[in-house]
């Protein structure tokens, strides 16, 4: 038989029946719902249910695009620079260890690298200084780069080193980058034997330490503490607030590791944090240099300076060419120039050209230019220049050989024999040539006076002279009106044959006497005034002085000649 009471066990289907309803209606069983209630009464341990979904359900909030970055980001960044007002040192203890090695990281690169530029540049010079410096590196067998260091540097500590000082063992080093490992053990354990040996033999009164040993250039800067001592070795002569640098390190390694160094049981691995200490030690200051001459800068600006030159003489130059041809094309016939310009080694010119001008590329000035730099634009037009009318007149007319034409003032002067046909010809179509309006043709067919004998005449006159004379005599008088019978119509032989003929009067010399010169040029414009005088032209005499031993021929000393030559020889 049963001991339970019919009471206990109906309570008990209550309580599973309740339990049951409970579950259907929430989905929760009594742990549950006591959990759930527990969440809602106590707000720690809300909270912390809440703190474990919180970063899930922030992540799926940017996920779905109901939250992003740029709405975080202010809250965030408030929450730091709180923080940081807050307890400013707690965040620098949080970003040390990462910071610390980054930068310490960085610098040593920087370093490392600055060293390999200057080592390559010092290897590859050639200067006295550096033939010096590679002799001394020879012959202590230290690196190059060691000795241009130890040269360029006022002071220079390349060695810090943590010994114990109950044991004398190394408990840290510390090495410049630029600087060769030394054996670390052995001079630690140097140290503490010359300490030793100096604190038992040389005893005094009063208490002391051995602060500095120096050998050659080289000196080691000794500073003790309590339980250790810092050393260093240094080129040159470090500041004098140097001696406080060592007594701060030591002092920061004992307060940061007093209790290590009490210890001490041979283990040096805790020492390694000993490093962002010594590290401070590791100082050096370099020569002030003299001054150097840039020597690349003036080289680049003498060729700078060069190219400068060079350009600009080279557009002065091609200036004066483009100012050149200009000029010959606006002196040039059937050339209208309205407009010219100079640009940078291009020449731009606008203007009006007659068919019958002389071509741009035929003009002497063309072969001096480069004609990618020459940009011309010429519009046809009809010029009313004399030598273009003439040369139009000739294409249209047709004159024979024995006509020549000559143009004043839009009138046409037609001179020389033709036949009657042709000068029918001649009135009929002279209007249609552009640039004449009248024709003169009272020299056409006209009875021509022979004057070609006036220039053998005028030439076949000599005349000599005895030393330092200058006057005619009575035979001379003579044959000078013989001369002046002929002169006296040069005028007329310029105008019927439609020349420019003038007479040069030419007296002859020697250069043996500097005299000489003077009597001979006296001699031809005497000649020259008494032409005047007898009613020739000026501007149809010239007067010269020659030298026989300048001629190819011979010629009579103290002799006057006249030679009639034409002063604007006609174009063929």
């Amino acid at each position: 038989m049963s001991n339970k009471s019919p009471h206990f066990d109906d309570s008990l289907l209550e309580a599973g029946k309740l339990n049951e309803l409970r579950k259907l209606l929430t989905g929760l069983d009594q742990n549950e719902l006591q959990k759930l209630q527990l969440l809602l009464n106590d707000p720690h341990e809300f909270s912390a249910e809440i703190g474990r979904l919180l970063p899930y359900s922030i992540r799926k909030m940017i996920e779905s695009g109901e939250l992003n970055h740029d709405s975080l980001l202010p809250f965030v960044e408030e929450t730091i620079h709180q923080s940081i007002l807050k307890n400013p040192k707690r965040l620098a203890n949080i970003l040390f260890p990462v910071m610390g090695p980054a930068i310490r990281k960085a610098v040593s690169e920087d370093i490392k690298r600055m060293l390999a530029s200057v080592n390559a540049s010092l290897e590859n010079g050639f200067s006295p200084r550096a033939l010096k410096w590679r002799l001394q590196a020879l012959f202590s067998k230290r690196s190059f780069a060691e000795i241009a260091l130890a040269n360029s540097y006022l002071y220079h500590v390349s060695h810090v080193f943590l010994i114990h000082r109950d044991t004398g063992l190394l408990l840290h080093e510390e090495t410049a980058d630029e600087s060769r490992p030394l054996e670390s053990d052995l001079i630690a354990s140097m140290l503490t034997a010359i300490r030793d040996f100096v604190g038992d033999s040389l005893k005094a009164a009063d208490s002391g330490s051995l602060d500095e040993i120096q050998y050659g250039g080289l000196k080691i800067l000794v500073e003790q503490g309590p339980y250790a001592i810092l050393a260093v070795i240094a080129e040159g002569q470090p500041p004098a607030d140097y001696r406080v640098t060592l007594m701060e390190t030591i002092e920061a390694v004992h307060y940061n590791h007093s209790l290590d160094l009490e210890k001490f049981d041979g283990d040096t691995a805790v020492f390694q944090h000993t490093s962002k200490f010594l590290k401070q030690c590791l100082v050096k200051e370099k020569k002030a240099t003299r001054p150097r001459p840039p020597i690349a800068l003036i080289f680049l600006s003498a060729i700078i300076l060069g190219l400068a030159a060079f350009f600009f003489i080279k557009g002065y130059q091609n200036r004066q060419r483009f100012q050149a041809f200009i000029k010959e094309l606006e002196m040039s016939p059937g050339y209208h120039i309205s407009k010219s310009r100079i640009g940078f080694n291009k020449l731009f010119v606008n203007g009006l050209k007659d068919p019958l001008a002389v071509p741009p590329n035929q003009m002497a000035g063309w072969a001096d230019l480069d004609t990618s730099q020459i940009r011309l634009q010429l519009e046809g037009y009809i010029s009313t220049d004399a030598d273009i009318v003439i040369q139009r007149a000739r294409q249209i007319l047709l004159p024979p050989e024995s006509v020549q034409f000559k143009l004043k003032n839009a009138i046409l002067y037609v001179s020389g024999q033709s036949s009657e046909e042709w000068k029918q010809l001649l009135l009929q179509n002279y209007r249609s040539v552009s640039g004449i309006n009248e024709i003169d043709i009272s020299g056409l067919n006209q009875n021509v006076v022979d004057l070609q004998w006036i220039v053998p005449e005028i030439e076949r006159h000599i005349f000599y002279f005895d030393v330092n004379i200058i006057r005619l005599d009575s035979v001379q008088q003579l044959q000078f009106d013989s001369l002046v019978g002929a002169a006296i119509n040069l005028e007329d032989y310029n105008r019927i044959y439609d020349r420019n003929m003038a007479i040069h009067v030419r007296s002859y010399t020697n250069h043996h006497n500097p005299a000489n010169e003077k009597v001979a040029f006296d001699r031809a414009n005497e000649f020259r005034e008494l032409l005047i005088q007898a009613g020739v032209k000026e501007d149809l005499l010239k007067s010269q002085v020659l030298f026989v031993e300048d001629l190819d021929r011979n010629v009579s000393l103290r002799s006057v000649h006249f030679s009639v030559f034409d002063t604007k020889p006609q174009q063929e």
